[in-house]
């Protein structure tokens, strides 16, 4: 049995880092740019000022850390949404799939927050204990997207206590912040490897309905981002 279970873990290993070297089609290749530079973007507008943050807090700049991490903290669900709203649409898309791509489950000690390091020991619990490439695939796609949120939902709420001088150890906030930051940026990572897969086993025909949905649903963030900007004014 364990012979087995690790003969598995190897040939998933394989076929992931196979789709991920393999070129896809022109048309697929163009969609998975876009959304990849639209998420890498986001990811510099977060990373960015924080940092600045991380520069300034070694110089005793405590102020100008504070406001860089408040800068940060307001822009870090704009790229931990879009990954969640993503994983949720492949995983809905990937119930359809004729042949769903093989995953690896994830390595908790890839991760340093404690959240995000449980995630990951449940999702590895779960690739063994579920059956078939489907199962897998969608469990994994759920708790990417559930701990992107939460990763996103701790840092705002770290980087709003630290810039209220609610911590009574605020190196400890530091800590934490950088750990969340390197769990996000994880999570992008695995958003992205995971994408590819998905769009080496979708449909051609079916490429613009899932870009759509995408577009879509970062239209509705757009516009329920805007209305939360007018009712805070």
């Amino acid at each position: 049995m364990f012979w087995r279970r690790k003969q598995e873990s190897a040939d998933a290993s394989h076929s992931v880092r196979q789709d991920w070297c393999t070129r896809l089609p022109d048309d697929k290749g163009r969609v998975f740019d876009a959304i990849i530079r639209e998420w890498e973007d986001a990811y510099a507008i977060f990373s960015v000022p924080l940092d600045d943050a991380m520069a300034f807090h070694a110089e005793g700049k405590l102020t100008r850390a504070r406001q860089c991490v408040e800068i940060a903290s307001t822009f870090v669900t704009d790229l931990t949404a879009p990954l969640a709203s993503s994983c949720r649409i492949m995983e809905r898309w990937g119930r359809q799939l004729p042949m769903p791509p093989t995953v690896v489950p994830f390595n908790p000690s890839f991760y340093k927050s404690e959240s995000a390091r449980q995630n990951a020991q449940w999702n590895q619990l779960m690739h063994v204990v579920l059956f078939g490439s489907r199962s897998r695939f969608l469990h994994k796609l759920h708790v990417l997207g559930t701990s992107t949120l939460t990763l996103g939902e701790e840092f705002h709420r770290e980087a709003e206590e630290l810039c209220q001088g609610l911590h009574l150890s605020p190196e400890s906030s530091w800590l934490r912040l950088d750990d969340l930051h390197y769990d996000v940026n994880t999570c992008l990572r695995e958003t992205i490897v995971v994408l590819k897969s998905f769009l080496l086993a979708l449909a051609p025909r079916n490429l613009s309905l899932f870009h759509h949905d995408l577009s879509e649903s970062a239209a509705a963030r757009e516009i329920t981002r805007s209305i939360g900007h007018r009712v805070t004014r």
